[in-house]
């Protein structure tokens, strides 16, 4: 497996970064490589048939305010300038502190956890925005294969790119 790690500050309040990752309408104003939502859908009680929230269940006596839900965003995604289909799925929330999400584009697959931490200091609100991502060491793709080194860079550049861009879009905002 290739676990990944990367982290920034972000000179924003941490339920500004929150919102910008976890709604999907501001993902697509931020993400240059999303081209569009194909369907955004939640899986719950209580709120229709679309859009639900996910229900309140603690997992250990620390994390009870932790939101399990089956909720499910298809993206139009560029990757590498091939376009396919992201799959996020989010498997659990923990608001403005951490979500865990499985997500798959074309046929790579991995685990991503992003977590935030309020750093405010004299200088305004800011957030440190982790965000760790584990994959397969390889990728099967129409009679190849792709090997570790290439998946890591893959993956590198995926994350890197994410964190610049919520980046940036949050402190325009500030």
């Amino acid at each position: 497996m290739i676990t990944v790690a990367l982290s920034a500050t972000i000179g924003a309040p941490t339920e500004r970064v929150w919102q910008a990752l976890t709604d999907p309408n501001e993902r697509v104003t931020w993400d240059d490589r999303v081209l569009g939502i194909v369907e955004s859908v939640s899986h719950g009680a209580n709120q229709g048939a679309n859009r639900t929230r996910p229900r309140v269940r603690p997992s250990s006596p620390n994390r009870t305010n932790e939101r399990r839900s089956s909720s499910v965003t298809k993206w139009r995604f560029r990757l590498g300038g091939v376009p396919l289909v992201m799959h996020d799925e989010t498997l659990a929330d923990e608001p403005t502190e951490r979500r865990v999400s499985r997500i798959s584009i074309g046929s790579m697959r991995f685990d991503q956890t992003l977590m935030l931490r309020r750093e405010d200091d004299g200088n305004g609100p800011r957030t440190q925005l982790s965000m760790k991502l584990v994959a397969h060491n390889r990728i099967a793709v129409i009679g190849e294969v792709v090997e570790r080194l290439d998946v890591q860079k893959i993956i590198i550049e995926y994350v890197d790119a994410t964190l610049r861009q919520v980046q940036k879009y949050c402190e325009a905002d500030a």
